[in-house]
């Protein structure tokens, strides 16, 4: 009766190990340079995750080919359903190794978007102003776009699953700032309160551009009224007015012909509203 042998892989040389290691921590090396210099910062947080891994790898290759041949040991691994023996050398278990810890490893989280969209009592788009994000260790301020849309990139998921606070402002809208809680990166929908109060500057002047003091400007058919001062100046506050609304303003001043404005409110600062008077 014959005996069956068993074949034994023959093991790599010691040299071969070395040459390998070698090979992988250059590999590595030109990695590291090509990764700092011309992809981190150029791709996405996701994507520099992956390229960081790869380099990763080559360090596990080179650095168990040199552990592996200094010991000339072999792995192995038991197939229990097939009954047969698979012969893994130094490097090739290094690289199990490398890679099963990936999946293990704690990794930074991805970056998000947050996307604020700011809308007034009608549900119209608020296409002016800015919103702030109040973070735990930094601030973001993104303006909102013509689509009433403030778009922040490059939030950590941390950040997002963490308590912040939203500021935000908008001429002719009330401030808002509220405390929140996201639990994921969906988009926040602000609803902003058009402001009761309109405030209204300017300054009268001669036809020489010489200031004229205490000319009466009155919103036509309102208590509404400011008075301008030594300089030509003059302000006043309008209240229960919306932006969108037209009122005429009307100068009075007895030396001078009287004058009137149509003026359209688009802002919550009406500023510069000047006049130019004619005198009698």
């Amino acid at each position: 009766m014959s005996r069956s042998k068993t074949n034994t892989p023959k093991q790599p040389s010691i040299a071969t190990y070395i040459i390998i290691s070698a090979v992988g921590f250059l590999l590595s090396i030109f990695c590291v340079y090509y990764y700092l210099h011309f992809i981190q910062g150029n791709v996405t947080e996701a994507v520099s995750q992956k390229v960081f891994y790869l380099i990763l790898i080559l360090f596990g290759i080179s650095t168990s080919a040199l552990v592996f041949g200094v010991m000339n040991s072999v792995g192995v691994l038991k197939g229990e359903n097939t009954g047969t023996k698979y012969y893994l050398t130094g490097p090739v278990v290094g690289v199990v190794l490398v890679v099963l810890g990936g999946f293990y490893l704690p990794g930074n989280p991805a970056k998000q978007i947050l996307s604020v969209r700011v809308l007034n009592e009608q549900h119209t788009p608020v296409t002016n102003g800015k919103v702030i994000l109040y973070f735990s260790h930094y601030t973001r301020e993104q303006f909102i776009d013509d689509k009433g849309s403030a778009v922040f990139s490059d939030i950590s998921g941390d950040d997002l699953t963490d308590k912040i606070k939203i500021d935000v402002t908008s001429d002719g809208y009330s401030r808002l700032t509220f405390d929140t809680l996201l639990k994921k990166p969906a988009p926040i929908q602000i609803i902003l309160s058009q402001t009761r109060v309109i405030h209204i500057s300017g300054k009268v002047t001669n036809a020489d551009e010489m200031p004229i003091s205490d000319v009466e400007i009155t919103v036509d058919g309102t208590k509404f009224y400011g008075k301008s001062i030594t300089n030509g100046t003059y302000s006043f506050e309008l209240t229960g007015y919306l932006t969108g609304d037209e009122i005429n303003l009307v100068t009075s001043h007895k030396n001078y012909k009287d004058k009137t404005m149509n003026l359209k409110i688009d802002r919550q600062q009406m500023k510069n509203i000047d006049f130019v008077l004619q005198s009698l």
